[in-house]
């Protein structure tokens, strides 16, 4: 944690202070913040004040697990025994002055509008309120400012796996046509296992991607099993969704890519434009993204999911789009940072300079009959881009972007 850009921040959003609460691993986010391991068997609390050095208040019998804090969190130490002396001694630890209602942050989301940030629960709040009266914020922005800003070396991290998830995307795109010219069986599994290998030649992780066909690729979050696949035909609708990053760090960043093809060589009119709603939407997000950027406008990530999702809605699919429009990327493939997502929450967090996230706009029809066979084979069309924010632009990383449905036998 840089103590610096917090307080920094705290005072540019009017904020007295940030106040941190665990009670036995209930907020990963308190214990990330502070550098702790585990949260401990006893509640404690640490005030990072706008101004001024940390201070915590801890239980008597806990003293030794903040005994090795980071040194720029450590700071003076109040001890507690009962609940009274817990509830009493909080006016004191964010110091607050008669007659004046402290204004604060902390893990709470108003009508969990965010669940990922709602890690105190309602008792504790009223704890809190009702000792020191302070009139308590959501941390979301400031959370995501600690833990979900990537550093340069970070990104250079993204980029060689971006760059590797493209060229094994295209290898396996290269496979399946050339096992259906030569008449030789392919599943989604062996493509699936190829992708893998391939990620290991390039040296990455070799994460297992979804590649699925049709009626399978309707469901976003399928993925092929020995067990469970579907065979690659010539006429099939064929989606890779891969991702991966460097080994050997936990802190190397992964890229995370969508794209879709047609096994055959002239690809459907329904196809191409299911596909082009889709890209519209993703392209629109994008654009949102800048102008708002050009404004001098804050942008957050329900505002993108909703410029997206009106493209697909109005295109007469909205039912068909079942996720978010984006999720937080760094070194887990779902980071800690802001969702592009208005539907399965309301991600009300601003895309903050350094923070990376997808793009990832989805049309999902089980029944769907592209191509007029006797039966309908279903489709689903998603096309995943990666966007890393930087002060004044956002760019996207994972180019070139898809602009059609590629045609593998063409």
């Amino acid at each position: 944690m840089n103590l610096t850009q917090v307080q920094s921040y705290l005072r540019e959003q009017g904020y007295d202070g940030w106040l941190l609460y665990n009670f036995r691993d209930l907020n990963p986010i308190a214990q990330s913040v502070v550098g702790l391991a585990h949260g401990g068997s006893r509640r404690w609390f640490c005030w990072i004040p706008a101004q001024g050095q940390p201070s915590w208040l801890i239980h008597a019998i806990e003293g030794n697990m903040f005994a090795d804090l980071p040194p720029e969190i450590q700071g003076s130490q109040t001890r507690y025994v009962s609940w009274q002396e817990m509830a009493e001694a909080l006016p004191g630890l964010i110091g607050v002055s008669k007659g004046r209602r402290p204004k604060i942050v902390m893990e709470y989301s108003p009508g969990n509008a965010i669940p990922f940030i709602s890690r105190i629960d309602a008792g504790i709040k009223e704890v809190v309120e009702a000792s020191t009266g302070a009139e308590i914020h959501s941390s979301a922005d400031v959370a995501q400012l600690v833990l979900a800003v990537l550093s340069p070396k970070q990104i250079a991290t993204h980029r060689r796996a971006a760059t590797a998830c493209l060229e094994a995307k295209d290898r396996c795109f290269d496979l399946i046509a050339r096992k259906l010219r030569a008449g030789e069986a392919i599943t989604e599994y062996d493509a699936a296992q190829f992708v893998a290998q391939q990620f290991t030649a390039l040296g990455m992780e070799a994460h297992m991607p979804i590649v699925s066909v049709n009626a399978n690729a309707a469901d976003p979050h399928y993925g092929p099993s020995a067990n469970r696949h579907s065979p690659i035909r010539e006429g099939d609708m064929v989606l890779i969704d891969l991702w991966s990053r460097e080994p050997d760090d936990p802190t190397n960043c992964f890229a995370d890519c969508t794209w879709t093809a047609y096994a055959g060589s002239d690809v459907p009119g329904k196809v191409q434009d299911v596909f082009q709603v889709v890209a519209t939407a993703r392209d629109a997000a994008v654009r949102y993204i800048q102008a708002q950027l050009d404004a001098g406008r804050t942008v957050h990530g329900n505002e993108v999911d909703t410029v997206a999702r009106d493209i697909i809605t109005d295109a007469g699919y909205g039912e068909y789009f079942i996720h978010r429009t984006g999720h937080s990327l760094g070194p887990t493939g779902h980071y800690l940072g802001v969702n592009i997502d208005n539907l399965e929450t309301q991600d009300q967090r601003v895309l903050l300079p350094g923070v990376m996230f997808t793009i990832e706009p989805g049309i999902y029809m089980p029944a769907f009959n592209f191509d007029d066979s006797p039966t309908a084979k279903g489709l689903g069309i998603r096309s995943e881009i990666n966007c890393y924010m930087h002060a004044d632009r956002v760019e996207v990383t994972t180019l070139p972007t898809q602009t059609e449905v590629r045609p593998l036998l063409a």
